[in-house]
């Protein structure tokens, strides 16, 4: 398994899930769609997460910002 999921839920509401499961979180971004792009640190964590958030994982191509130009607020996306 991948240690990257997309999920469907609030910023916040992730970084709770992934604290409560005991979860440890590489890199969590938020998409120009408003998923949630979460990396873990290993696939153990991450099968333990998409197993808490079921159907609220989006599976499939997602557009992104590059992190180095979300961080300095540039409006690109990757196709």
């Amino acid at each position: 398994m991948s240690r990257a999921l997309n999920i469907d839920a609030t910023h916040d509401h992730v970084i709770a899930t992934c604290t409560k499961l005991g979860a440890p979180i590489s890199v969590i971004e938020t998409l120009p769609s408003g998923i949630i792009r979460l990396v873990l640190r290993n696939a153990d964590a991450a099968a333990i997460v998409a197993r808490a958030y079921g159907k609220n994982i989006v599976n499939g191509p997602v557009a992104r910002t590059p992190l180095a130009l979300a961080s300095r607020g540039v409006p690109v996306t990757q196709r």
